[in-house]
C-alpha cells in the first residue's frame, strides 16, 4: 500500500476516534445533565412537600390551639356564669285540697268550705243558707238539707263566702257526743291551748291557714250586729282592743304576743256553754294562704282607726298609763281652749273619732 493511502487511513481513524470521543463526551455530558436535572426535580418537589407538611402541621397546631383556647374560654365563661347566675328556686307545688267539692255539692249544695282543726273532732263542711231560707237554717239541718237536731257548721249570710270580712263567724252546736263544736272546749285547758293553734279552712281553689290567739267565754251578743258589721275599721280596732284588754273576756286565754290590726282577718268559732246568756268563742287570725300571701298592712303600718296603735299596744297603754299629772292637765286645758268648745258625744260619733 502506498504511503499516501496509509496517511489517509490514519487520518480517517483519528477522525473517527475524535467523533467517538466527541459522541461519548456528549453522551456523558447529557447523562450528567439528566442526572443533575433529575436530582433537582426530585429534591425540589420533596422540599415543597416538606414545606406543605410543615405548613399543615403548623396549621393543625394553630387549629388545635384555637380549639383549646375556645374550649378554655367556654369553660371559663360557664364557670363565670355559674358563679354569677342567680339560682333558680323551683316553685312549690300548689297545696293539695283533700275535699272533692264537686262531689260534695251533689248532696250539699250550700256547702262552700271545709274546716279542720287538728287534735279535735272538728272536720266538717261549712254551709250558708241563702236569703230565701231562715238565717239559722243549718242550726237544725244537715248539709244535705234534712232536719237534724245536731245541725251543721255554718255561717250566716252576713258574711262573705271567701272569708274576706274582718270577722267571719262560724256557728255549731256543743253536742254531748263530741260532735260539731263540742271539742272547742278543749281550748279551755291552758296546756291544750298553748300546744294547738292551727285551723285549716279549705275552699274550692285554695287553703286558708289560721292561728288561734284566743279562747274565752263572753256575752251572747250577736257580734256583727253589735258592731255594725265592722263597716268602720275603727270599730274593728275597738273590738280587738276589748279582747286584749279583757273587756270582752269573762274566762279564758288570750295570746298577748299576737299583733292584730285593722287589716287583719279573723275567724270566730262560736258555740254555747253552760249558761244561756253566754257563748264560748275560739278566735284565730289568717296567718297565710296556700301561696304564702298575707293580707297587707295599710299605709300607716296597719295601725288604722287614727290610733297609731295595735290592739295590744292599746291594751298595754291602758294598763301602764296612770292618771294625768297636773302639768299635763293644764296643757290639755290650754289646748282645748285654743280648739274651741268640746264636742258632744253625738258630734264626736259623727266625726268618726274614737
Amino acid at each position: 500500500m502506498s504511503r499516501k493511502k496509509k496517511l489517509r487511513r490514519k487520518k480517517l481513524r483519528r477522525l473517527k476516534n475524535l467523533i467517538k470521543a466527541f459522541t461519548a463526551s456528549a453522551v456523558l455530558l447529557a447523562g450528567i445533565f439528566l442526572f443533575v436535572f433529575g436530582i433537582k426535580s426530585i429534591l425540589f418537589p420533596q422540599k415543597k412537600g416538606t414545606d406543605s407538611a410543615a405548613s399543615a402541621s403548623a396549621a393543625g397546631t394553630a387549629s388545635t390551639t384555637a380549639k383549646e383556647a375556645s374550649t378554655d374560654a367556654a369553660s371559663t365563661a360557664e364557670a363565670a356564669t355559674a358563679e354569677t347566675a342567680i339560682p333558680v328556686v323551683p316553685a312549690e307545688p300548689p297545696e293539695r285540697i283533700p275535699v272533692d267539692f264537686e262531689e260534695l255539692w251533689k248532696t250539699a249544695p250550700d256547702a262552700y268550705a271545709w274546716i279542720l282543726i287538728p287534735e279535735t273532732n272538728i272536720n266538717y263542711p261549712v254551709c250558708q243558707s241563702g236569703p230565701d231560707r231562715e238565717l239559722d237554717f243549718y242550726l237544725s239541718h244537715r248539709p244535705d238539707g234534712t232536719a237534724e237536731f245536731a245541725g251543721s257548721i255554718y255561717s250566716q249570710y252576713y258574711n262573705k263566702k271567701d272569708f274576706s270580712d274582718p270577722d267571719t263567724i262560724l256557728y255549731g252546736h256543743d253536742m254531748s257526743d263530741g260532735s260539731m263544736f263540742r271539742t272547742l272546749h278543749l281550748f279551755d285547758d291552758q296546756d291544750f291551748f298553748d300546744r294547738n293553734r292551727e285551723v285549716l279552712v279549705y275552699l274550692p281553689d285554695k287553703v286558708l291557714h289560721y292561728r288561734i290567739f284566743a279562747a274565752y267565754n263572753t256575752n251572747d251578743d250577736h257580734i256583727l250586729d253589735a258592731h255594725d258589721h265592722f263597716r268602720d275599721p275603727a270599730v274593728f280596732i275597738e273590738y280587738l282592743r276589748d279582747i286584749f284588754t279583757g273587756e270582752s273576756v269573762y274566762l279564758g286565754y288570750v295570746d298577748e304576743s299576737v299583733e292584730l290590726t285593722a287589716q287583719s282577718r279573723i275567724l270566730t268559732l262560736s258555740t254555747c256553754n253552760t249558761r244561756e246568756d253566754q257563748r264560748f268563742l275560739v278566735q284565730c287570725y289568717l296567718e297565710r294562704t296556700a301561696d304564702g300571701k298575707y293580707i297587707p298592712d295599710s299605709a300607716d303600718g296597719g295601725r288604722t282607726g287614727g290610733t297609731g296603735e295595735t290592739a295590744q299596744e292599746a291594751a298595754e297603754w291602758a294598763e301602764e298609763e296612770g292618771p294625768e299629772s297636773s302639768e299635763e292637765t293644764e296643757e290639755l286645758e290650754e289646748l282645748e281652749g285654743l280648739e274651741g268648745p268640746e264636742e258632744t258625744a253625738e258630734e264626736e260619733a259623727q266625726t268618726g273619732v274614737y
